[in-house]
């Protein structure tokens, strides 16, 4: 708990649904902000993709960190530690009530369910994001194929009907299949780089989920 706020405890400690506020990263944003939780090591094995992903989870959960010692708080002291054992969890347990004399294991594992909520949340909304670009790109393409394809029947068949015309209509129709041919190539990159972010979103998803269920389970089995 912050100096100053001990007396204000219970004030200044916001009810779930007081607290509805919203992670958010948007589809394309390459702009992400430094990681904030300092315990969350750097992985050199993890996607690119997926670090990326994770570091806007853990900056949004640190956003959302509600006033005085909560399980974010407990999060990160057992996290720093890098030591998941019962002493560990004890320890820390001992140091949060000392610091709020509120703190119980119900009130911790209440905070956890209201993160992990929070998460299952945005990587909802990052994962429709995703779908509803990939939906606009097929639009798009299929509007071009079938464009080109109509313009390609209608040459096609001024060439039947004005032979005088054969080598132009010929021509038009020729260049209009090699355009043709190239729609799936030019949108194929968008489309690759788009469903490695959705993987990417996956993958952060059940990395913070598994870090955020170790400490919850760990305060089930060890402070009973």
């Amino acid at each position: 708990m912050k100096p100053g706020e001990e007396e204000n405890a219970d004030a200044a400690t916001p009810n779930q649904t007081e607290r509805a506020e919203t992670l958010s990263f948007p589809l394309g944003n390459n702009t992400m902000p430094g990681i904030s939780t300092s315990f969350v090591a750097e992985k050199s094995n993890l996607n690119p993709a997926v670090a990326e992903v994770i570091k806007v989870y853990e900056d949004g959960l640190e956003s959302i960190n509600m006033p005085g010692y909560d399980f974010f708080e407990f999060y990160k002291a057992v996290g720093a530690a890098g030591n998941h054992g019962s002493q560990m969890y004890n320890m820390a347990f001992q140091m949060a009530s000392a610091l709020d004399k509120t703190i119980t294991v119900q009130k911790l594992v209440s905070d956890a369910e209201f993160y992990i909520s929070k998460i299952n949340e945005v990587h909802s909304q990052y994962s429709s994001q995703g779908q509803l670009r990939l939906n606009d790109i097929q639009e798009k393409k299929v509007a071009e194929k079938s464009k080109l394809s109509n313009e390609i029947d209608q040459s096609t068949q001024r060439i039947a009907q004005l032979r005088v015309e054969l080598q132009n209509l010929e021509n038009d129709v020729r260049q209009k299949r090699e355009k043709l041919s190239k729609i799936d190539e030019g949108f194929i990159q968008q489309e690759n780089s788009i469903r490695e972010k959705m993987a990417a979103n996956d993958a952060a998803r059940n990395s913070s989920i598994d870090k955020l269920n170790t400490v919850k389970n760990g305060i089930g089995n060890f402070l009973k």
